[in-house]
């Protein structure tokens, strides 16, 4: 199964300052034009063409690296990412343009005093009308609910966001897409691709709930993998048949879809190979094949998704992730599987 905790408020608001632009060239060659907004550690935004892409910084030639480098050194809004200049107020930690600090519901400047709740994506909200936005499920982006249209509001009671609405996964034809792409990334690790059936499933939250209770599973999940297998022995023909269901929640964004399913065929691989381990250790093994695909990933969201699972407080997907991902730093995937396989216990 796959559970996720979102800690992170996020919002768009109007840029009111001009983000320079210029062509960026990757090691390869490979050129594209577009305006760096942000920088998260190693990784690079980009905003090309309208969307917004992360990238790793070492992706990019060194000139481009210099010039991110320049890029960190110039005081900039925190919230539209432009050079900051005479007309701007501080506010914790973070100095923004005086155009730029308001609040998305009523379009006003925050005053002294007020309070306010500020996203990773450079929005604010004034805590007194917090009530009159929604907060995304997935990026937890927060949008005022007067601009939303009512798809954003799901039958089972789930909230997205506009753009994770646009790439939602609704149809299981666009199921069985995402599930093609993650699996270069899984097989280069050493996954091998399931040996008995394997069904994928759309469903709404009340149906992944009833599921889940089959195996006392609980909490915000996204995903769910059910096993059933059946041993045959003697005869001319001894072997072990599986068959596999993998329940995925119905409208959560690309990005996250790649991130569950891989979760889950992780499970689908334990699975069938009858191995029993405490949940921290194969939960945080699960999430590990999430961390494999989403930093392939070239999206802000692959970045949210991975610095979730890093900070998240759960004792079994957050603790579990990390001491697993600390494993493979040292021991490697091959070394990480042969560990994995060495808990097996076969009927």
């Amino acid at each position: 199964m796959f559970i996720i905790r979102l800690n992170l408020l996020l919002v768009v608001v109007p840029l009111c300052a001009h983000l320079e632009g210029r062509t960026w060239t990757t090691t390869s060659g490979s050129k594209s034009e577009g305006e760096l907004f942000e920088v998260v550690g190693d990784r690079i935004g980009l905003r090309i063409r309208g969307r917004e892409y992360h990238f790793s910084i070492g992706r990019f030639i060194p000139a481009d690296q210099a010039y991110v480098k320049q890029w960190m050194q110039t005081p900039r809004c925190g919230a539209c990412s432009g050079t900051l200049g005479t007309r701007s107020v501080k506010a914790g930690k973070a100095s923004y343009h005086t155009a730029c600090f308001r609040c998305m519901v009523t379009r006003r400047n925050f005053g002294p005093g007020d309070r306010f709740r500020k996203d990773d994506w450079g929005g604010m909200v004034h805590v007194d009308h917090f009530s009159a936005t929604g907060v995304c499920g997935t990026c937890s982006r927060i949008f005022p609910k007067r601009s939303a249209i009512k798809e954003q509001f799901f039958a089972d009671g789930r909230i997205t966001c506009g753009p994770c609405l646009k790439d939602g996964i609704f149809k299981l034809d666009l199921l069985h897409q995402v599930d093609k792409r993650i699996w270069p990334s899984l097989m280069e690790a050493g996954f091998d691709k399931p040996r008995g059936e394997l069904e994928l499933l759309l469903v709404d939250r009340g149906t992944l709930t009833r599921e889940a209770s089959k195996i006392n599973a609980s909490g915000n999940l996204r995903g769910l993998t059910l096993t059933k297998y059946k041993v045959v022995k003697g005869g001319n023909n001894p072997r072990t048949t599986f068959n596999h269901r993998i329940f995925v929640l119905y409208g959560l964004p690309y990005v996250e879809c790649v991130s569950v399913l891989a979760h889950e065929h992780a499970h689908v691989w334990l699975n069938e190979r009858f191995i029993e381990a405490p949940l921290p250790v194969t939960e945080g093994f699960c999430n590990l094949a999430s961390y494999l695909v989403l930093q392939r990933e070239k999206s802000k969201l692959s970045s949210i998704l991975l610095e979730n699972m890093q900070n998240s407080e759960s004792p079994v997907y957050g603790a579990g992730y990390r001491m697993m991902r600390q494993k493979l730093g040292q021991a490697g995937w091959p070394a990480m599987l042969r560990e994995m396989k060495g808990k097996a216990s076969p009927p």
